[in-house]
């Protein structure tokens, strides 16, 4: 499960970080990504199931997208 930072992140800078997701997980459709807009642990959730990569690897891969502050 994400931590509070790093979910307040990717709700805050989904549209920046939406390209970069489309890229990487390509397996994620238009409605994944709308339906993980607001919930990052779905779209953690979402990511895993399609890819079979365990969440927590989804989570470091996710962590690596988001600007370092």
């Amino acid at each position: 499960m994400l931590d509070e930072q790093t979910k307040q992140q990717l709700t805050a800078k989904f549209d920046e970080l939406k390209p970069q997701l489309q890229q990487h997980f390509s397996d994620l459709t238009e409605d994944d990504l709308q339906n993980g807009r607001n919930d990052p642990d779905q779209l953690v959730k979402t990511i895993s199931e399609k890819s079979g990569v365990p969440s927590m690897a989804i989570e470091q891969q996710l962590k690596t997208l988001l600007p370092s502050s």
